[in-house]
């Protein structure tokens, strides 16, 4: 379990070979990038945030977003917690949730 996901935060903190995601004239290279970002977006948009989560490598948070696009941004918010942990682009050293 831990392997898998090391590999699915890795596609999605890291994305090699990947276009960002462009919104509002600014592109989201990562998951971190979307999370920062969420804020700006609607629900609407859901279902082309997680077209891309997809393509970036995560069917499984892509078809949570689908299966309820009302919650996408909590969904997004808790897989982003989930996953970082796994990311060598944090090296584990980033605490999940900064203090003030």
């Amino acid at each position: 379990m831990a392997n898998e996901m090391s590999r699915i935060a890795e596609r999605l903190f890291n994305p090699k070979d990947k276009k960002p995601y462009i919104f509002n004239g600014k592109p989201l290279q990562n998951l971190k990038d979307l999370k920062d970002y969420l804020v700006a977006f609607k629900e609407e948009e859901a279902f082309w945030v997680a077209s891309w989560l997809e393509y970036l490598g995560d069917k499984e948070l892509a078809r949570r977003i689908r299966h309820r696009p009302h919650d996408f941004k909590d969904i997004i918010i808790g897989r982003y917690r989930e996953l970082k942990p796994y990311s060598s682009l944090y090296g584990g050293k980033e605490p999940l949730l900064k203090k003030p």
